[in-house]
């Protein structure tokens, strides 16, 4: 059963719409109606989709609250709301969504929107070249560091350390951005500041996590997750 994460500051509408994601069969993990509440959240676990209205409470509306949720997590997101003005639509075409439902919305549209987003997410994830090489450009050579050697990333500010069997280099871009360089199937975000290679996890508790030779902190509430992932493979 799939987990829909709602997020939407209109209470009634918001359980109409819990009422009808469990008749079609999908689970709602939670109702929440700011952005930083979802946030913490997504710590605790991740949704297989997210249901934004643009307007929510709090200091920051669905739009930059979706920046900030895909440059942490991949998670499909569906924008809802009844506006169609054209500063909400520019700001929405600048960020990678999967879906646009517009109050009010009938049955059969919130139907296949959901369909097409869940579509559309697993297209993109496919798209994603599956390297057996990261270039990286290391003291002026252009250095092909295998994927299966690469134990670890860690994000420094504008940078990304890549921590390997042998040595770490530095990339000069996000960890966001050399994360979508590697298969998502091997590489987990399990901090905010830490993707790791489950081929090189040696063990982990509620807290942290022994990969390689270091220990790096798991991100609050991933335990049980992580473990289902880590069994899963075996």
């Amino acid at each position: 059963m799939k987990k829909i994460l709602i997020v939407e500051d209109e209470f009634e509408l918001a359980e109409n719409l819990k009422d009808i994601l469990q008749v079609l069969g999908y689970q709602v993990t939670a109702i929440i109606s700011n952005g930083r509440d979802v946030l913490l959240d997504l710590e605790m676990g991740i949704p297989d989709l997210i249901i934004m209205d643009i307007l929510i409470n709090g200091n920051i509306d669905g739009i930059d609250l979706a920046y900030k949720i895909k440059d942490s997590y991949q998670i499909p997101i569906v924008f809802l709301t009844g506006y169609t003005d054209k500063v909400y639509l520019e700001r929405i075409s600048n960020i990678l969504y999967e879906g646009y439902l517009l109050k009010p919305f009938t049955l059969d549209r919130l139907k296949s929107c959901l369909y097409l987003a869940f579509k559309e997410f697993e297209k993109k994830r496919k798209a994603v070249p599956k390297q057996k090489t990261l270039k990286i450009r290391d003291k002026g050579f252009l250095v092909p560091v295998p994927i299966n050697e690469i134990t670890h990333l860690e994000a420094d500010g504008l940078y990304t350390k890549v921590h390997t069997l042998n040595k770490p280099y530095t990339v000069r871009d996000i960890l966001k951005d050399v994360a979508e360089q590697l298969p998502s199937e091997n590489f987990i975000r399990i901090h905010k500041s830490y993707i790791v290679n489950k081929d090189h996890i040696v063990g982990f508790n509620a807290k942290e996590l022994n990969v390689g030779l270091k220990v790096v902190p798991i991100r609050r509430g991933f335990y049980k997750e992580l473990k289902k992932m880590i069994i899963a493979d075996e």
